[in-house]
């Protein structure tokens, strides 16, 4: 497996290269010395070294497994020279005469001989020899390549590094340790094996620190954590939260495992010896929620590294079909494999025997590593730079004001430059990105970067390799089940089959807000009905703040979801800690397991004192997919997800693009259609062009794995009180103390360094739906604004004790997120405070324009001027660019677009016209600490009439109307009745007031269909 060689010194041992790009995967084991890493190595590969006479790797160790259909197993071991001894032709000549081939059976190989004649062979000093000090310094660039073939091997290549030294002295053999561990993983088709002991330091070791220089990004980096068994009972604890990445982050995705002791290996235990003894051993207490996460293991981690070869292999295969087909190349690699055998090694996919390489499905993406676009942040320097000139244009009037008049009391108008900047930023962005999206490229679009997938990844073969398990979790309330919970799971259901079909598997787990709240007749037929379709359940008791003993329950937060899903969770891991205590014997079956399942989901719930309702299977499995009640997903959609998210381990989160599943024919849902479909169409283009992707809440992947990562266990102690809602302590993932508890987990899988991916492959196949009155709209926009409240102050009650800025906006602030995205965040928030501040400075306005017109510090802009600049840059120009971006990157009819765009203006001015006050009142109740809630969405159709609708309105608007009647009254008597030197009779002083009542006072009576209705 050997081809022309790279530059470098160890550049070789990536095997097959063409020239110095795409080297045939190679998983690179790198570590202190004394760290495992042999150890690793040979649980890995399968091959004993124990009995060599060197007391520590001098040389790589190059394994190569070849799978081929002929019987018996074939072995040739060999030198490769390295730099230093190939310049010297008798030495080269003779490093090439070293060659050991064996066919037969593997055990009865005695490969420490093979080892020491090896060594011998490089006249490298050994452990007996009487130069003890020139062992202890000795290493060399030769690498002893061992080739085994055979049917029962996967095709894979490991490479044992000689040990690093964290002294901080260097000599000689330290530094060409350091060349030549680099010259191998900086390949970019190398996976790191970054051996960390757990007996040591972990801040000190030199093998990680190394592997973080090679790979910044950490996207080929796996941390295994060795020598768990020799960790001290008293530090164990310290090790399990550097493994869960709590007091250090290890790198993701990271496993821990047992090596044999001396004794052990004097026994020469057979491979399945070993992996029993390691399994059994993490099966005990302090171990075993790492068992539970599926990081635990030489198994795991070896599939995990099949998985992961094969991904790179695919990238280059395409990537060398490229270059074969190009007629200037010419490849003739010596020891290299067919083209055919090349093939072989990606049958992971679910593609047919008889495809050709040649024949890439263009449906699908290479897997090759994904590019970083910069046009975001161009976009964003560009907005920023027409932000602050604005600022500095009206520092010019001022200064020229102070030139010319002398007053520099006008200096104190600088003090509202910083919110300035944060209320005009996405006014700036729209400005820019209207631009761009009518000139500016759209390749983007088209293919796959670093945050955005616009093509799927070659689907994974269920027959070849193990498909995770797929866990759909939907927190459902009091929603209905024949009109909303049914149609979901049966579209999840529909999904599930075809997962099943590729060789997966997967659940349905539903976290039920309202089984305990409603009549027990519905409850009843939920119960049914969630065991006819095989799902599992989990029902946590009401809100009841006032109750006694074990009835006091207290379901947290502003919106309920974050709790809900917590609680539910909360069971299923209490469940599983219990399963991984099981012992079982050879003889296990499912029956077994079902029976154990059973057993332990009982003590959970004898443990709950019965508060807890749950049925079916609650488990857990490697991701979750989670949906809302009302949600149709994709049939395909399971197995795409997973084959991405196998092959991008350093994703969290797969948010998908959405459709809206329309239940209604109302204008105010089709209106409300357009502004989402809008909203996604924005993401989607700020996303391939580099930003950062949201995640929305819904309809998204997540990595179990990572989510565990980011969650905390608070003791069961909540506010310096007994949490009454916990019998035992739980450990809860979702931020039950934020409304946008979706932004707090994508800030927290950011920090630890996962990414959040777009997928637009699925177009519209995943639907969600829309609010389906004005009602439920207006409270989702007060949601989003009390939560970015909440992201960034504390209530003005808690400066004195905690200051101004929460935690998390501080967290936000410092973490590793891209800075232009951060600054199309902070646009984002700002939009909500300005939008809550135009009704103020609407009024605020028509007083200076109306009596200080002309009087006025030129710095100051007029509501008027304001106003006619949103119309244009959002009303006119916007909607114009959104129909040709369309058109452009979709291939839709132009006119099609803009009579779509052009026809919801009216209800769009009306609508984010008239939300001003409300916005503004949910901002506020976060400031003075005042307690505001919200309930679940509606999803279906309430049957309600004209004289119903209007006790809805005048109960939920009435102080709303009682301002817009006065303000009326004020302007009407500002041009009749007032003083003749005090009237207010301009229209660019009446105007933007007037359009700020007339949306306001119209929002909940034009934009209710049941109302304009008239029925009775």
């Amino acid at each position: 497996m050997s081809g022309a060689v790279p530059n470098g010194s160890i550049g070789h041992v990536t095997g097959l290269s063409l020239g110095a790009s795409t080297p045939v995967p190679v998983v690179a084991i790198i570590g202190d010395k004394g760290s495992g890493k042999t150890s690793l190595f040979e649980a890995l590969s399968g091959l004993s070294l124990h009995g060599s006479r060197l007391s520590s790797t001098k040389f790589p160790i190059h394994a190569c497994f070849t799978h081929n259909s002929r019987m018996g197993t074939t072995l040739r071991a060999r030198i490769k020279p390295g730099t230093v001894d190939g310049q010297n032709e008798d030495l080269l000549d003779h490093l090439q005469t070293f060659e050991v081939n064996y066919e037969g059976d593997l055990a009865a190989v005695n490969l420490p001989q093979i080892l020491n004649q090896a060594t011998n062979h490089m006249q490298i000093a050994t452990a007996f020899s009487d130069e003890k000090e020139q062992e202890e310094q000795q290493v060399s660039d030769n690498v002893l390549v061992i080739e085994i073939s055979g049917p029962d091997f996967f095709n894979m290549e490991i490479v044992d590094t000689p040990g690093l030294s964290s002294s901080p002295a260097v000599d000689d053999a330290q530094e060409l340790t350091r060349s030549l561990i680099m010259d191998l993983v900086k390949q970019p088709n190398t996976i790191i094996l970054s051996v960390v002991d757990a007996t040591s330091d972990m801040s000190t070791q030199e093998g990680p620190r190394l592997a973080r220089a090679a790979d910044v990004t950490g996207n080929r980096i796996v941390a295994v954590v060795t020598k768990c068994d020799l960790v001290p009972p008293e530090e164990r604890r310290f090790v399990l939260r550097a493994m869960r990445n709590k007091e250090r982050h290890l790198g993701h995705p990271w496993f821990a495992i047992r090596s044999l002791s001396s004794d052990e290996r004097d026994q020469d235990y057979t491979l399945e010896t070993r992996n029993s003894i390691e399994d059994v051993f993490f099966s005990e207490m302090e171990w075993s929620v790492l068992k539970r996460r599926r990081r635990v293991g030489s198994p795991a981690l070896k599939d995990h590294l099949k998985t992961r070869v094969n991904v790179l292999l695919r990238g280059s295969i395409e990537l060398l079909t490229t270059i074969l087909n190009t007629p200037s190349h010419s490849v003739a690699p010596s020891h290299a494999p067919s083209i055919n055998e090349k093939v072989h090694r990606t049958e992971v996919y679910a593609i047919s025997e008889g495809t050709a390489v040649a024949d890439v499905d263009l449906e699908f993406a290479s897997d090759a590593p994904r590019p970083t676009p910069l046009l975001n942040a161009v976009i964003v320097g560009l907005t920023v730079a027409i932000c602050l000139c604005l600022i500095a244009l009206g520092c010019s009037t001022m200064a020229l004001e102070i030139a010319s008049e002398g007053h520099w009391y006008r200096l104190f108008l600088l003090v509202t430059a910083p919110p300035q900047i944060i209320l005009s930023l996405f006014f700036c962005q729209a400005i820019v990105v209207t631009i761009f999206q009518m000139v500016g490229p759209v390749t983007q679009l088209k293919v796959n970067s670093k945050f955005y997938s616009a093509k799927r990844t070659k689907r994974l073969d269920g027959t070849k390799v193990l498909l995770p398990h797929v866990t759909i979790q939907c927190p459902v309330y009091k929603e209905g089940l024949e009109g909303v919970i049914r149609p979901t799971v049966q579209s999840l259901s529909a999904a599930i089959r075809n997962y099943e079909a590729f060789g997966g598997t997967a659940t349905i787990f539903i976290n039920d807000d309202g089984m305990q709240l409603v009549s027990e007749e519905e409850a009843e037929e939920r119960r049914m009905f969630y065991k006819e379709n095989n799902i599992g359940w989990v029902a946590r008791p009401g809100h009841n703040t006032n109750g006694e003993g074990i009835k006091r329950f207290i379901r947290r937060g502003k919106f309920k979801k974050a709790s809900n899903m917590n609680y539910a969770l909360g069971i299923s891991l209490k469940v599983e800690d219990k399963l991984v205590q099981i012992d079982r014997h050879e003889k296990w079956t499912q029956v077994d397991e079902d029976a154990a399942y059973q057993k332990c989901l009982d003590e959970v719930l004898s443990e709950e004192l019965g508060r807890a309702w749950v049925g079916g299977d609650i488990r857990v499995g490697d991701y979750l997919l989670l949906v809302d009640s009302d949600t149709r997903v994709p049939t395909d959609c399971l197995i795409d997800a997973v084959s991405e998210l196998e092959a991008s381990p350093q994703v969290a989160i797969l948010q998908f693009t959405s459709g809206v599943m329309n239940v209604t024919t109302s204008y105010f849902e089709s209106g409300i259609t357009f502004f989402t479909n809008l909203i996604y169409t924005a993401i989607t283009y700020a996303v391939a062009n580099g930003d950062v992707s949201p995640f929305v809440g819904h309809n998204a992947f997540i990595r179990w794995s990572a989510l565990q990562e980011v969650g905390s266990q608070d003791g069961g102690i909540i506010n310096g009180e007994k949490d009454p809602n916990a019998t035992t302590p739980y450990e809860k993932f979702w931020s039950e103390s934020h409304v946008s508890e979706d932004f707090d987990i994508s800030l927290r899988l950011q920090t630890l360094g996962y990414h959040i991916r777009l997928a637009a492959y699925c177009g519209d196949g995943f639907k969600e739906g829309v609010s389906l009155t004005v009602y439920d709209e207006l409270a989702r926009w007060e949601k989003y604004a009390y939560g970015c409240s909440e992201l960034l102050f504390w209530p003005i009650k808690d400066w004195w004790r905690h200051g101004i800025f929460t935690p998390l906006f501080k967290r936000f602030i410092m973490s590793n997120m891209p800075l232009g995205s951060k600054i199309t965040i902070m646009s984002y928030i700002g939009t909500y405070y300005a939008i809550g501040y135009s009704w103020i400075g609407s009024l605020l306005n028509y007083f200076l324009i109306g009596w200080l017109n002309g009087e006025l510090d030129h710095y100051y802009m007029s509501s008027w001027r304001v106003w006619v600049a949103l119309v244009v840059v959002f009303s006119i120009a916007g909607n114009i660019t959104l129909a040709l971006i369309r058109y452009r990157s979709q291939q839709v009819s132009l006119l099609k677009e803009l009579w779509t765009c052009f026809k919801w203006v009216a209800l769009m001015f009306v609508f984010l016209g008239g939300i001003s006050m409300h916005v503004c009142k949910a901002i506020l109740c976060h400031m003075l600490s005042i307690d505001i809630s919200w309930g679940a969405t509606s999803k279906e159709v309430e049957d309600t009439n004209f004289f119903q609708e209007i006790s809805i309105i005048i109960a939920g608007f009435k102080y709303v109307f009682i301002f817009c009647l006065a303000v009326t009254a004020l302007m009407i008597c500002g041009v009749y009745a007032f003083p003749y030197l005090w009237r207010i009779d301009e229209l660019v002083a009446i105007f933007p007031l007037a359009t700020v009542i007339f949306c306001h006072f119209f929002l909940p009576i034009a934009l209710n269909p049941n109302l304009m209705k008239f029925t009775w």
